[in-house]
C-alpha cells in the first residue's frame, strides 16, 4: 500500500488541519470520558456504599444521582482553517456537570472546596470527604485546557507560527465573536 503526502512548499504538515482538530477533539472526549471514571463520578462508586444510598434516595423520590451526565458528552468541529489558524470547536453537556467538575452542590460552595492540588489524568484528585471539602472532581477543563494546548503546538510545530486557543462557556446557539 503507498501513501502520498502532497506537502505546501511553506508548510511541514502531516494531515491537513481539520483531520488533526477532528482527531484531537474525539481524544477529548474519549479523554474526558475516562477522567470522570477517574475521578468518581456516577456511574463510578463515588465513596464505598454509594450505590445502595443512591438507590434508598430514587425509592424515596429525593435527589439522586442517574449517570445521565456522563453520556451526555458531545463534541464537533465547527471551523479549522489552516490560513488563519481559527479553529473552533463545539462541546456540549448537561449543564451541572459543571458543578460535578468543581466539586461544588448540596449546599457546599466553591469557596469550601479544596483545590490546591495539580490535577493528574491517572488517579484521582481526593477522596471523597465533603465534610472537609474534599469534593473537587476536576474532569472536564483540565482536558479542555490541554486540547488548546495541544492545538497551539500543532500549529506552531507544522505552521511555524504561534496561535493561541482559548476556552469560552457560551449557551447553546450563541456566537461569539473575538
Amino acid at each position: 500500500m503507498a501513501v502520498t503526502i502532497d506537502y505546501k512548499e511553506d508548510s511541514r504538515e502531516m494531515f491537513p488541519l481539520k483531520y488533526v482538530a477532528n482527531m484531537f477533539l474525539d481524544q477529548t472526549i474519549s479523554q474526558i470520558q475516562r477522567n470522570l471514571d477517574t475521578q468518581h463520578v456516577w456511574p463510578t462508586e463515588i465513596y464505598p456504599n454509594f450505590h445502595s444510598i443512591n438507590e434508598i434516595r430514587r425509592r424515596n423520590h429525593q435527589w439522586y444521582a442517574t449517570g445521565e451526565g456522563i453520556k451526555s458528552f458531545e463534541g464537533s468541529l465547527v471551523e479549522a482553517d489552516e490560513n488563519t489558524g481559527i479553529v473552533t470547536m463545539s462541546f456540549r453537556f448537561n449543564d451541572y456537570m459543571q458543578y460535578v467538575d468543581i466539586g461544588v452542590g448540596a449546599g457546599r460552595k466553591a469557596d469550601d472546596v479544596e483545590r490546591g492540588k495539580k490535577v493528574k489524568y491517572a488517579s484521582r484528585y481526593t477522596k471523597w470527604f465533603a465534610g472537609s471539602g474534599k469534593t473537587h472532581r476536576p474532569a472536564i477543563m483540565p482536558e479542555l485546557r490541554h486540547l488548546a494546548t495541544r492545538l497551539e503546538d500543532y500549529c506552531e510545530s507544522f505552521y511555524g507560527r504561534k496561535f493561541e486557543f482559548d476556552a469560552y462557556e457560551t449557551f447553546e446557539g450563541l456566537t461569539i465573536f473575538v
